[in-house]
C-alpha cells in the first residue's frame, strides 16, 4: 500500500501538482540557482582575421587589445551557476566614467564598449550577485587611440 501511495505522488508531483494541492494548483518551479561567475569575452577586429571571413572570432584572456584607431569594442558574458550549468544572463554595464565610456546597451549579454577619449576607466558588470569589473584604458599611438582591457 505505502508503494502505490508513493508511486501516485511522484506521478501527481512530476505532472505538476501533487494531490493534496487544490484544482488548477501548480507545483512551485524550482528556484533558479544563483550565478556564481561572469565570463567576459571580446570580439575581435576584422582587420586582426586576415582577409578572408571565418566568422565572428571571441576571445577571453585576462587583457584583450584592440587594434589600432579601434575606439569600439563588443563584449558580451556568459554565466555559470555553481553547479557548473550555463545561466541565460542579462547583465548590467556600469562605466565610472560615463564621460570617457559609452556603453550600448546598458544591460544585456552582449555590449558595444565606446571609448570617447584618452585615459582609464573601470565598467563593473552585474547579473544578480555576481559582478566582474573591467579595466578599459585607452592611449594614443602613431596618432591613433589603442584600447586595452583587463579583467
Amino acid at each position: 500500500m505505502r508503494t502505490v501511495v508513493t508511486a501516485l505522488i511522484v506521478m501527481f508531483t512530476a505532472l505538476g501538482a501533487p494531490p493534496w494541492a487544490p484544482a488548477g494548483a501548480q507545483a512551485a518551479a524550482p528556484a533558479a540557482p544563483a550565478t556564481s561567475t561572469l565570463n567576459v569575452s571580446f570580439k575581435l577586429d576584422a582587420r586582426l582575421s586576415g582577409p578572408t571571413y571565418g566568422g565572428e572570432r571571441w576571445v577571453s584572456g585576462a587583457t584583450y587589445i584592440g587594434a589600432a584607431a579601434q575606439d569600439a569594442v563588443e563584449a558580451r558574458v556568459s554565466a555559470v551557476d555553481a553547479t557548473g550549468r550555463s545561466v541565460k544572463v542579462s547583465p548590467s554595464w556600469t562605466p565610472s566614467d560615463p564621460e570617457m565610456l559609452a556603453i550600448s546597451p546598458a544591460r544585456g549579454e552582449r555590449v558595444k564598449i565606446t571609448v570617447r577619449k584618452i585615459g582609464e576607466s573601470t565598467v563593473t558588470v552585474t547579473f544578480g550577485g555576481a559582478s566582474r569589473k573591467l579595466t578599459v584604458r585607452a592611449v594614443e599611438r602613431n596618432g591613433n587611440k589603442q584600447v586595452s582591457i583587463t579583467q
